[in-house]
C-alpha cells in the first residue's frame, strides 16, 4: 500500500507540473517551430524537460525520496539549466559537449558516482581504472547526453529509450531490495507522464510538448548516473558491460551517424536526417509510431540480451556487442544506399 500511495503522489505531481510546464513554455515563447528536419505542425512547447526535472526535484524534497547522491542532483540541475539555455540561444554543439564532459568530471569527483571498474573485458580479470575513473565517467556522461539529444528526432523515441534502462534497473533494484529503487521510480513516472503529453491526443487536457535540449541532455545525464551507480561497488546490481546493452540503441545510433558523417566529410555535430529513426521513416515507409515501436523493441531485445549475457564472461558480452554494432552500421549504410537509388525519393538531407 505504501508503494501504491507513493506512485499516486508522484503521478499527481507529475501531471500537474506537466500541464503547468506547457503553459510556461507557451507564455515565455520556449517553442519548437517546423523546419527542413522537422515535420510537426505548428509551434510546440519545449517544456518536457522542465516537467520531468521539476517532478524529480519536488519528489526528492517534498516526498523525501533521496537521489543517488544529493550532489548528483545538484549537477543534474546545472545540466538542465545549460539545456534550457541551449533551447533558447542554441549553444555551439562542441561547447555543449565540453560542458557535458565537465559535468561528468563533477559527477565523478564531487558527485561521488564514478566508473571505478569495467569488469573482466580482456579475459585477464577485473580492470580497475584508478586515475582513469573520472575521465571515463565524464566521457560516458558526455556521450550519452549527446546520444539522447541526437536521438530526439521523432515523438517518444528519446524518452522511451531513457525509460527502458531505468525500468530494467528499477525491476532489478526492487528484486534486490535496493534502498535507492524509489529514486528510479521518481524518474520513471514523470517520463511516462511526458509520453502521455508527447504522444497523446494534443487536446486541452493533454496538449503536446517536446523534451527540448533541456530534457534530452538532462535525461542523458540521469540515465548515465543511474547506470554507473548501479554497476559499481557495493550498490551494483548489474555488470559494467551490461550497462552498454541497456543503452545500446542510443550509443550505436550516435556512433553510426558520426561514422557516416565522417565518411561524407560532413560536420560531426551538425543536425541532419541520418539517424536510425529517420532511416526507418524515410527509406522503409514506416510511419513514425511504427518506427518508434521498432526502435523500442530493438532496445528491449538488446537489454534482454545484455542481461542474459551476464551468465557469460564480460569479454564475451563485449565481443557480441561489437558484432551487433557492425550489423547496425551495415544496416543503416545499406538503407541509405537504397534510399539514394529510389526514383522520386530524395536522399537524406545533409
Amino acid at each position: 500500500m505504501g508503494v501504491l500511495i507513493l506512485v499516486l503522489q508522484v503521478l499527481l505531481i507529475a501531471l500537474v507540473l506537466a500541464r503547468a510546464s506547457v503553459s510556461v513554455g507557451l507564455r515565455v515563447g520556449l517553442l519548437d517551430h517546423p523546419d527542413s528536419r522537422k515535420s510537426h505542425v505548428g509551434a510546440i512547447p519545449l517544456s518536457g524537460g522542465l516537467a520531468i526535472f521539476l517532478t524529480i526535484i519536488t519528489g526528492s524534497f517534498l516526498l523525501g525520496i533521496p537521489p543517488f547522491t544529493w550532489a548528483m542532483l545538484a549537477i543534474a540541475a546545472f545540466v538542465f539549466i545549460i539545456g534550457v539555455f541551449d533551447d533558447v540561444k542554441h549553444i555551439n554543439p562542441w561547447i555543449r559537449l565540453g560542458i557535458e564532459y565537465g559535468a561528468g568530471i563533477m559527477l565523478a569527483t564531487w558527485g561521488g558516482i564514478s566508473i571505478q571498474n569495467v569488469g573482466n573485458l580482456l579475459a585477464m580479470g577485473d580492470i580497475p581504472l584508478l586515475l582513469l575513473a573520472a575521465p571515463l565517467t565524464a566521457l560516458s556522461v558526455a556521450g550519452l547526453c549527446n546520444a539522447y539529444n541526437m536521438l530526439d528526432g521523432i515523438d517518444g523515441v528519446s524518452s522511451s529509450l531513457v525509460a527502458l534502462p531505468l525500468a530494467v534497473l528499477f525491476g532489478l533494484a526492487v528484486n534486490a531490495g535496493h534502498p535507492h529503487a524509489n529514486a528510479l521510480l521518481l524518474m520513471l513516472i514523470p517520463i511516462g507522464v511526458f509520453l502521455l503529453f508527447n504522444l497523446g491526443p494534443n487536446n486541452a487536457l493533454l496538449p503536446k510538448m517536446f523534451l527540448g535540449d533541456s530534457g534530452s541532455i538532462t535525461l542523458g545525464f540521469l540515465v548515465t548516473a543511474a547506470l554507473v551507480f548501479f554497476s559499481q561497488g557495493e550498490t551494483a546490481i548489474i555488470e559494467p558491460v551490461t550497462a552498454l546493452w541497456l543503452v545500446c540503441l542510443p550509443l550505436m545510433d550516435m556512433l553510426a551517424t558520426m561514422l557516416r558523417r565522417a565518411r561524407k566529410r560532413l560536420p560531426l555535430m551538425e543536425a541532419d536526417r541520418m539517424h536510425l529513426h529517420h532511416t526507418l521513416v524515410d527509406t522503409t515507409g514506416l510511419g513514425k509510431r511504427a518506427a518508434l515501436a521498432v526502435m523500442v523493441s530493438y532496445g528491449a531485445i538488446a537489454a534482454a540480451a545484455g542481461l542474459a549475457l551476464e551468465a557469460l564472461p564480460a569479454y564475451v558480452s563485449l565481443a557480441l556487442y561489437f558484432l551487433l554494432f557492425a550489423i547496425h552500421c551495415g544496416f543503416v549504410i545499406k538503407a541509405e544506399s537504397l534510399a539514394t537509388k529510389k526514383p522520386g525519393k530524395p536522399a537524406l538531407l545533409p
